[in-house]
């Protein structure tokens, strides 16, 4: 079964980096069994959300995430190819929905 790895973390801010770096402690993992949506959702202090597939998907994220494809323009759902750590915004309450592509 296609699964995907989602880590909620917080962004290290404080230093002068190019860009800003999520912090490697405190973070907090779940693995999502395609498809369905993730248990955890983002805590106030997380701004940042890891996303690791073990197969091509389709991602949504938001308060209520819906990762069906809409052929008419109105999905949220975005395509990751598998084995490509991708990194996305996130705000309090988001959660991850999944399903193969």
């Amino acid at each position: 079964m296609a699964t995907l790895i989602v880590t909620f973390s917080k962004i290290d801010g404080s230093h002068h980096y190019v860009a800003p770096v999520a912090q490697g402690a405190n973070c907090r993992t779940e693995t999502i069994t395609m498809p369905a949506t993730g248990a955890l959702s983002a805590a106030a202090t997380e701004e940042i959300v890891e996303l690791l597939a073990d197969a091509d998907c389709w991602v949504a994220i938001g308060s209520d995430p819906d990762s069906t494809i809409a052929t008419d323009g109105t999905g949220t759902a975005r395509k990751i190819k598998a084995n490509i750590p991708y990194t996305f915004g996130i705000r309090d309450g988001e959660k991850v929905a999944v399903e193969a592509a």
